[in-house]
């Protein structure tokens, strides 16, 4: 259940603390891969907390890497940009970087 609460909030930090915790039982039931590819959703909707809470079309990529230190996890700018047009890439999110 707290991973499916990580991913629903966008909560990176506490979506890798649990899959980092159960991983084991994740691997003997065969569903760790499965689950790692489930942080892209987390991704997609850790951008989505950001865009709902700043309320406009444009994202600055500033708030996203804002939103990532407050959750514990040091990510640059470029990482952020690698995450984001990876999302648009695999259409879970729609824009395009400029």
């Amino acid at each position: 259940v707290p991973l499916v609460t990580a991913i629903r909030r966008g909560d990176l930090r506490q979506f890798n603390d649990t899959l980092l915790k159960y991983q084991d039982k994740f691997i003997q039931r065969g569903t760790y891969l499965l689950l790692e590819k489930c942080k892209t959703v987390c991704h997609r909707n850790l951008f989505k907390r950001v865009f709902v809470i700043m309320g406009t079309h444009q994202l600055p990529l500033d708030n996203v890497a804002n939103a990532l230190k407050w959750l514990g996890m040091e990510i640059d700018l470029d990482e952020v940009e690698c995450i984001l047009s990876n999302l648009i890439f695999k259409k879970y999110v729609k824009g395009y970087i400029s």
